[in-house]
Parts: C-alpha cells; structure tokens; sequence
C-alpha cells in the first residue's frame, strides 16, 4: 500500500483530530536547523513560544523579549517548515496597548514572520483583543494557566489553578477566549483534573505542557526534548537525550586540540604541488 503524501497542516486539520479524538502533536522550535528537523519527523504544531528568546539569545526574562526577535526567530522557523502549523508568540505588552496594535503586531508574524497563527496569553480581560484579531481575518490560539510574562503577576512560574477558586478563574479565562475566536489553548503548569475538564468543556484543542495526560494532545520544548538549553531544564518536563553534554565534550576535544597543534589532523591540511611550491617560493624571492 503506497504511503499517504504528506500535506500541510491547517485548521481544520487540527480541529478534526479534536472531533475524532486523535491525538494532537505539537512542539516548540525557535531555530532553522531544530524546525526542519520536527518537520522531517512530523509534528502537527511548530509553536514558536517565548522559551525561543530566552533559551537562544539569553533572555532570563520573557518581559524582556521584544516583537523584532521573536519575529526574527519566526522567520527562521517558517522558512524551513513545509507541512507543520507554524504559532508564532506576541512577547509581553506587544498587544495589550489597544486593539489597532493588537492587529498591527499579530499581522506582521503573519506576513513578515511567516507564522500560520498568533499565540496570545492572557485571561478575560484580553479576549477584547484576540476577539478584533480574529475579525481581522488572522488565527489566535491562547495561552492559559502558567503564563511565563505574567510570572510577577501570578507569584513566579508554579503550578497553576491549585485551589477551585483560582481553577475557576482559569475556566472563565478560557471560556471568554473561546467565546472571543481562539481555535485552540496551550495550558501550562496545571493540575491534570483541570486539564482534563478543560478538555471536556470546550470545543476547541487543548494540549498541555505540564498539564498530565488528559488533553488533545501535549506540548514540550525542543531543547528540553534533547538537553539543549542555555538554563536547567525542567524536572517534571522530563528530557529524550543530552546533546548538551554531546556538545559540551565535543567543544572541550576540539579546544584542547587547538591548544597542543594537533588539530587540524594532517590528512584534513592541504598542500601545493612540489613544482608550484618551488614556482612561489622563486616569486616571492624576487620581490
């Protein structure tokens, strides 16, 4: 039987795995090389998050990232992805200003950044804002529960939605985005009873990081995936390899290397003929 040609992903894709309860893949990519990789492997969602900035360009902050280098690490992504979903994040305040910058900001990763849809985070009061961006024609998928921008707001990165009442608020949260046009959520750092009413309740995907395994499907990050992160990965993220320490080893060999002359190796160097050797010494003699 001849193998079903692969195809982009799109919306509808996405929400007809939700309706016949297929689960949904999803990973987060911030460079070219990382992209085309989870594209060759196929994953339904490339989601560019505010982990990218953080873990390539140092940010230990994601207040601190700014619309042009997420942009920038958008670019990178899209340009290499040919069948997966590319999100593209809005970094913090790039769409609470008003709803005029709120289009302005998720249109240009769409056109410039090449990104299939925006992720906001936020709660009730920032459904205003994904409600016009959806009328403008562009994709919204929220970010609830753990929200790494509004870490001062919500006490530093812990688990979210611990109590009902502050559960509760997740749901409203939630609910209101949906209402607002939002296709879909990414929910961090919950317990899994409210991932999974959550998942229950609406009728849009919702797939968890840290969230247990009651959902549509679930989300990690690339370099947590592989132990490659300039910080200490998560211990409930759980990692697949350690190509931080592959590289790390590798990086040490080539310097002690360096150091002591033995590298380049000889087979590597490359020489002149004897002939033409002769010919340039005789040249540079007689000038």
């Amino acid at each position: 039987m001849a193998e079903e040609k692969r195809r982009k992903v799109t919306l509808n894709h996405i929400r007809g795995k939700k309706e016949r309860g297929e689960r949904i893949t999803s990973i987060g990519v911030y460079d070219a090389p990382m992209a085309a990789i989870a594209d060759r492997v196929g994953f339904d969602l490339l989601i560019n998050g505010n982990a990218g900035p953080m873990s390539l360009l140092g940010h230990p902050d994601p207040t601190t990232v700014t619309l042009e280098e997420q942009l920038f690490l958008t670019k990178a992504v899209s340009r290499v992805t040919e069948y997966g979903f590319v999100v593209g994040h809005l970094p913090f305040l790039t769409y609470h200003a008003s709803k005029e910058r709120a289009i302005v900001n998720s249109g240009r990763m769409i056109s410039e950044g090449g990104a299939d849809s925006v992720k906001f985070e936020g709660n009730k009061y920032t459904a205003e804002y994904v409600a016009e961006v959806v009328r403008a024609g562009i994709p919204v998928m929220g970010h609830i529960g753990m929200q790494a921008s509004r870490r001062s707001e919500q006490s530093g990165f812990g688990i979210k939605g611990r109590t009902s009442e502050d559960a509760a608020e997740i749901v409203e949260g939630a609910r209101t985005f949906v209402e607002a046009g939002a296709w879909g959520f990414i929910l961090e750092q919950v317990p899994t009873e409210l991932a999974a009413f959550l998942t229950e309740d609406l009728p849009v995907p919702v797939i968890t990081l840290g969230g247990g395994r009651v959902n549509d499907g679930v989300y990690h990050i690339s370099g947590d995936v592989v132990g490659y992160s300039a910080f200490p990965i998560p211990r409930n993220r759980g990692a697949y390899a350690d190509v931080g320490s592959i590289m790390e080893d590798a990086l040490r060999r080539y310097r002690d290397e360096s150091a002591t002359g033995s590298y380049p190796p000889e087979e590597n160097t490359f020489h002149m003929q004897p002939a033409e050797h002769e010919k340039f010494l005789a040249l540079v003699a007689k000038k």
